[in-house]
């Protein structure tokens, strides 16, 4: 019976990641081809180039003996790299994260009137970075270049953490082709200069990830469990979160790597110390009247209207917003969302034809990383831009290809890796449902390049073993000889 939970689990996991891979791999290079960056005679060299540059570039991490020089000159070259950006494209705040870095300038003079604007009144979430951003410049000034720096710090301990958490169970050149690649993504690197929660947030949750992972103790358990309620103050992903962690532990129930009471232990600490920790805050936040409201989405229905919007593929819709404008926030605007999302169920085939074409747009299509990145005060040619979405399209496709490989090759002691493959499946389902953003890829990039450093090295050693095998197998001739 064991044996069949293994297989079947392992079986279901494998299915559901292969076809997210192999449909990203294969719409991605459709819309780099058709996408006009660059001729296809031209895009072909650049893409041969482009890869024998970064399996070149890999290749060498495995030379560098000295682990301290490799994340001196990895590192140093990251930072470089974003410095020499932010010169270039000196990024302005804008849309929301505009908003939200005015209303922390205006908390830091201890002017809260931006409490009644209705962007915040519908989604109070959206303070928990408001007053990060206050404490920042309350502490350095009001220089954006500060908030900058700190993504690049931000960024760093990102790919860190992601190096730990790979390095958990697999060899060092698996983590430094981890750390690498999330050091040069290039929509990282875009939207350095972009006032986002995205960074804090991403880092916070893969750290609390990390400690869940790596530490058995109750109290290192509560602790991710605090951090994950912090990540989720500065966007909302934290619930999304917990469920993976259930699944998870169930997961290793079900193929017997763990006992029932200890896994249920660990998993309830966390959860307890994450809606504790959430409680205290708000709580906090409303006696200091810093926030009328918990840090919560008062517009419930919003996300699901626009996702299932046929006309606008799950973005954004200002017909919509108008639609649900006619009524204030609370019980008529979320009856009359209940109704939308209804009447747009309805109709079957047209939901799953809209969910098939919300992922190819959603994980397939060029990122707006570089749009954000440059704002509205930032003027680049065209040919540069497409220069730098063909750069964007080409990494992404070679992390998802080589994540592809890595579903076929799993080892069967790595339990800790269902964690990273129910946050990728999770996180693709709940897009099929809600309002979509390319950018909203930015948080499960770390788990696909997780994923793509395992597959690669899988490659890697592969070809490697055979070399070796061969020279043996010709040396051996040679003394028969």
């Amino acid at each position: 019976m064991q044996k069949f939970m293994n297989g079947f689990v392992k079986g279901a996991y494998t299915v559901l990641l292969v076809s997210i891979f192999a449909f990203i791999t294969y719409y991605s290079i459709s819309n780099l081809v058709t996408g006009n960056y660059l001729s296809n005679s031209k895009l072909m060299i650049v893409a041969i180039a482009f890869y024998i540059l970064i399996i070149l570039a890999l290749v060498l991490l495995t030379k560098i003996t000295s682990k301290k020089i490799f994340f001196m000159i990895v590192t140093g070259m990251a930072i470089l790299v974003r410095i020499g950006w932010l010169i270039k494209v000196p990024t302005a705040p804008s849309s929301d994260f505009q908003m939200m870095h005015h209303a922390a300038i205006l908390a830091t003079q201890g002017d809260l009137s931006f409490l009644k604007e209705s962007y915040f009144q519908s989604w109070p979430y959206q303070l928990g970075f408001v007053y990060f951003q206050a404490l920042i410049i309350k502490i350095f000034g009001q220089n954006v270049l500060i908030l900058q720096m700190i993504n690049i710090l931000l960024n760093c301990g990102i790919a860190f953490v992601g190096y730990k958490i790979i390095n958990l169970h697999f060899k060092e050149i698996t983590g430094r082709i981890v750390y690498t690649l999330l050091l040069f993504y290039p929509a990282y690197i875009y939207m350095t200069g972009v006032l986002t929660n995205q960074f804090l947030a991403t880092f916070l949750i893969y750290l609390a990830i990390y400690l869940y992972l790596k530490h058995d103790q109750l109290w290192v358990k509560a602790t991710a469990g605090v951090l994950l309620a912090l990540g989720n103050m500065m966007r909302p992903l934290g619930i999304l979160l917990i469920i993976a962690l259930v699944c998870f532990e169930i997961t290793k129930w079900l193929t017997g790597s763990e006992k029932y009471f200890k896994i249920t232990r660990k998993s309830t600490t966390s959860v307890l110390a994450y809606f504790l920790m959430l409680f205290l805050v708000n709580s906090a936040l409303q006696v200091t009247h810093l926030s009328e409201y918990p840090l919560e989405n008062r517009n419930p229905t919003w996300k699901f209207v626009l996702g299932l919007n046929d006309e606008t593929v799950g973005s954004y819709s200002a017909t919509d917003l108008s639609l649900m404008s006619r009524y204030p926030l609370g019980a008529k605007r979320d009856k009359l969302g209940k109704e939308i999302i209804k009447e747009r169920i309805q109709d079957k085939p047209k939901l799953v034809n809209l969910m098939f074409n919300k992922s190819k747009k959603m994980w397939t299509a060029r990122d707006d990383a570089l749009m954000w990145g440059m704002a509205d005060n930032v003027k680049l040619s065209l040919k540069i831009k497409n220069w730098l979405n063909a750069v964007q399209f080409l990494f992404y496709i070679f992390i998802v290809a080589n994540a592809l490989l890595a579903v076929f090759k799993w080892r069967e002691t790595w339990t800790d890796g269902y964690l990273l493959k129910l946050m990728i499946i999770g996180y693709f389902m709940v897009h099929l449902l809600i309002e979509i953003q390319s950018r909203y890829r930015f948080f499960i990039v770390p788990a696909f390049i997780m994923l793509a450093a395992v597959g690669w090295v899988t490659v890697y050693e592969k070809i490697h073993s055979r070399q070796a095998n061969d020279k043996k197998t010709l040396k051996e001739d040679i003394v028969i000889r």
